[in-house]
């Protein structure tokens, strides 16, 4: 296999398994869900999107200015905190959604 396919496969494989740890989400109105699963599937989404946005976006301006390594793992920590960031917010938005429709389902009728 070249060195290419390698890599695409093993992309593809890492994104897999965030997909399979976060798949409780889809049945969490059904029953409980496995949080420990499902913290760990968010965690490794964030580093990778973060490792994604810093090679796709940051390390090309390397080859225009001479960086460090130190420059370079700052701006990679502040890569995944800000995607990190970006996640709290929408599982913050997602949770509030969520606890008002469950809080409106359990209302008595007529109030």
């Amino acid at each position: 296999m070249t060195t290419s396919l390698k890599s695409t496969l093993v992309e593809i494989g890492k994104w897999v398994i965030v997909l399979w740890l976060m798949s409780p989400l889809a049945l969490a109105m059904s029953g409980p869900i496995d949080f420990s699963r499902v913290a760990l599937g968010i965690l490794l989404f964030i580093i990778f999107t973060g490792k994604l946005l810093f090679d796709t976006i940051i390390a090309p301006l390397k080859t225009r200015t001479e960086r460090t390594a130190a420059q370079d793992v700052i701006m990679m920590i502040g890569a995944v905190t800000a995607v990190g960031l970006a996640v709290t917010m929408m599982i913050l938005l997602v949770g509030v959604y969520v606890m008002r429709l469950m809080a409106e389902q359990n209302r008595p009728p007529g109030q």
